[in-house]
């Protein structure tokens, strides 16, 4: 029998509203929370309970589904990026303790996952992660997901001012709240200081704030120039400007009026396939979308954010001492000067930088995640930041620590140089753990990075070739956010000569985020009709580059500017020429194996729970 709860949503929402005033995390802990998870999984696990009313319930608690029977992957859900040494230092307890792979993997949603854990052992995990502040409430589920923070804020030197206090109390107003729980499909929101840049992939995202200054009646006024309708997936789609200055005493009232537009949005619960906000606009309009917003915006009264900002321990940075720059080689070149040259930048103020942090592929082992909170604790501000490029930035750190920090890191195997460059290959889980998954592409960004290895410095350390980002998604559903990369790749499947299945991916190139402002970002062009197998796409990426390197014009003309005027003809071809290796594939070869793995190929898709 299901356990009930007398208990009301507005309730416990209330409840985590007064717990959020003296919360060590940007989410407020709730152990009863927990206690009813324990109490719900064991009614599922005795056949009392159904499985289409426990999932529902397990994934706002951001405990998800896996490929492999019976084990669960745990997604901490990490508000603009922000940990801890403390939260560093649990997530490799965990990691040791309960992930069986000793992994934690970043996402491209600053959240960390940890996979295959049991059910019964998911509630021990909850718990652990409340003693440094952390959560996996609502990272999963038809709600309001993990919000996006430029790992920069409050740190870099083009910000109009730092959102972070903004972010934290949307995120605090959203979690719990009775209109947030059961959307028709997932909310995704992401916050920027920044206009001239984008950190946050803000055109992706179904609502995003980035930070304004506006002259009214000669006194400056904070506020956001609001972006909605974006992301990904089988429907693409760039997010729309809703609002140029919003001020910022009514960012949480249209937060209330979008969510409230897309809760009621009832053509939308008819598909949870295509139930997001971007189908809302795309359907509606946007005009006609603003005017239900003002509609519901005229029903909500004033909403005052500032108790809601305050996260001392989460936000709270204390720059240490700067101290005397030594001579043990920090400003000579070689190893440490080309780290230095690539994953080190400035901040406001003088004296202090930030390090980027390139973890393989998002992954982080125990021992990893302990050296990197003792890094945070000795030489930063007592925080690290997580990247929607599956990075870590250290910020504050002076520069008299550089060489010791570098140190450090190559002693945890995290000092690799080019954190910004084509070797930051981005990749989702694909079928290593996601139930979506087509293909293994983990195995692929390895295998990428592999044949980025065997170039020679003549092309890798080109400086074009070097802004150029690879990304790839195991299924077209864009977890590794490759419509927005130069060269971008999803998972899919082509059958050989004998009619077997051919792991393979479709190509996508001239994507865009990040060099400019939100309004420039671009959607790659996908090479239609055409499938790559698997074990060819490092050669094609080598080709595709190389065909940019030798014929564009100067070497200013970026990757992206090269496409737009050659257009993608040449390498449409190239592409081609793949797919036909595939066509006359020797059965059983190595091309019917997909990248680390051993078996025949063979698309085994269940059923996922993005949409439950």
């Amino acid at each position: 029998m299901t356990s009930q709860t007398n208990i009301t949503q507005e309730q416990i929402y209330q409840k985590s509203i007064e717990l959020s005033k003296d919360s060590p995390g940007i989410i407020p802990f709730m152990e009863d929370e927990v206690q009813r998870f324990e109490v719900e999984s064991a009614s599922f696990q005795a056949g009392e309970q159904d499985n289409t009313v426990f999932t529902p319930f397990r994934l706002r608690q951001g405990v998800y589904g896996q490929r492999q029977a019976d084990v669960q992957m745990i997604r901490v859900k990490i508000p603009g990026g922000i940990l801890t040494a403390e939260a560093l230092k649990v997530l490799g307890d965990i990691a040791e303790r309960y992930a069986p792979l000793k992994k934690g993997h970043i996402t491209t949603r600053e959240n960390v996952q940890l996979h295959h854990i049991p059910l019964p052992e998911c509630p021990e995990v909850l718990r652990l992660l409340a003693t440094a502040g952390l959560t996996s409430r609502e990272a999963c589920g038809n709600t309001v997901r993990n919000v996006v923070g430029s790992p920069v804020a409050g740190v870099c030197p083009d910000e109009v001012f730092d959102p972070t206090p903004y972010l934290t109390a949307y995120v605090r107003f959203g979690v719990r709240h009775p209109i947030t729980q059961s959307f028709p499909r997932k909310f995704k929101t992401a916050f920027t200081g920044c206009d001239s840049h984008d950190t946050v992939a803000a055109a992706i995202q179904d609502l995003t704030y980035v930070a304004q200054i506006k002259e009214v009646d000669g006194q400056s006024k904070r506020g956001f120039k609001v972006f909605v309708g974006g992301g990904t997936s089988i429907m693409p789609r760039l997010a729309k400007p809703l609002y140029d200055f919003l001020p910022e005493d009514d960012y949480l009232r249209l937060a209330l009026a979008i969510w409230t537009v897309f809760n009621n949005a009832d053509m939308l619960r008819k598909n949870r396939m295509m139930a997001r906000l971007k189908v809302l606009i795309d359907r509606i309009g946007l005009d006609a979308f603003r005017e239900l917003v003002e509609a519901e915006l005229e029903k909500i009264g004033p909403i005052d954010a500032k108790p809601l900002m305050a996260a001392e321990v989460a936000q709270r940075e204390t720059p240490p001492e700067l101290t005397a720059v030594a001579s043990n080689g920090q400003n000579g070149g070689g190893e440490y000067g080309y780290w230095k040259a690539t994953n080190v930048s400035s901040q406001q103020k003088a004296g202090y930088y930030m390090i980027l942090v390139k973890p393989e592929r998002g992954d982080l082992s125990p021992a990893q995640f302990y050296g990197l909170a003792d890094l945070v604790g000795r030489y930063t501000g007592g925080r690290a930041t997580v990247t929607q490029e599956q990075n870590l930035l250290l910020r504050w750190v002076p520069e008299g620590s550089l060489h010791d920090v570098w140190a450090a890191l190559g002693a945890l195997g995290l000092a690799e140089p080019g954190a910004t460059h084509i070797t930051n290959v981005v990749s989702c889980p694909g079928t290593d753990s996601c139930k979506l998954g087509i293909t293994s592409s983990m195995g692929l960004a390895k295998a990428i990075r592999g044949e980025l290895g065997s170039w020679g410095d003549d092309l890798l350390r080109d400086e074009g070739v070097q802004k150029i980002r690879i990304k790839m998604s195991g299924c077209p559903n864009g977890c590794g956010l490759h419509h927005i990369a130069n060269i971008g790749f999803h998972g899919a499947a082509v059958k050989g000569p004998d009619g077997q299945q051919i792991p393979a991916y479709e190509l996508f190139l001239g994507g865009n985020y990040g060099d400019n402002r939100v309004e420039d970002s671009q959607i790659g062009t996908r090479i239609p009709k055409v499938k790559v197998p698997a074990k060819l796409v490092p050669k094609v990426v080598k080709e595709v580059v190389t065909y940019y390197k030798e014929n564009r014009q100067g070497e200013q003309e970026r990757f992206n500017q090269f496409l737009s005027r050659v257009g993608i003809e040449e390498l449409t071809a190239v592409a081609v020429k793949a797919q036909e290796a595939a066509e006359s594939a020797q059965p059983g070869s190595d091309m019917y194996i997909d990248w680390e793995r051993t078996n025949l190929y063979k698309v085994e898709r269940g059923e996922g729970e993005c949409a439950v």
